[in-house]
């Protein structure tokens, strides 16, 4: 059973010689611009840590998406797989990125050479405390 299912999936993503077909070119596009809306959304929340589940992923699960990979003659397995494989590689990308940049170990005010202790005479409030 698992040998004629890896047979089929490879027979449903692979062919050498293929014919022009603008059915199935269709549907290709189709699944292409629908995959790009996913993952740009997918990069958006990652990046700014939304968990929320988009549409976009909850239609990897619905029939329609099965039936728009048999019309463009692709494994929906597969093809969710791939997808999926590109989401991790985004969730890499982020993993330990902050908004914030790293600041130096050295601190401005503890320098010597740009900005000194500052004297007791040399403030600008120093002339209204008296």
């Amino acid at each position: 059973m698992a040998n004629s299912l890896s047979n089929n999936i490879f027979h449903k993503t692979i062919q050498l010689h293929e014919e022009k077909d603008p059915y199935r070119n269709l549907w290709r596009n189709v699944l292409i611009v629908a995959i790009e809306d996913l993952l740009r959304k997918k990069e958006s929340q990652i990046r700014f840590d939304n968990k929320k589940y988009s549409l976009e992923e909850m239609w990897f699960y619905h029939e329609d998406f099965e039936l728009i990979c048999e019309y463009a003659q692709l494994a929906p397995e597969i093809v969710r797989k791939r997808v999926y494989e590109a989401i991790k590689k985004i969730e890499r990308k982020y993993e330990n990125k902050t908004d914030m940049s790293k600041m130096s170990g050295k601190w401005f005010y503890k320098s010597k050479t740009i900005n000194r202790e500052p004297n007791r005479y040399s403030t600008t409030m120093y002339n209204v405390q008296k």
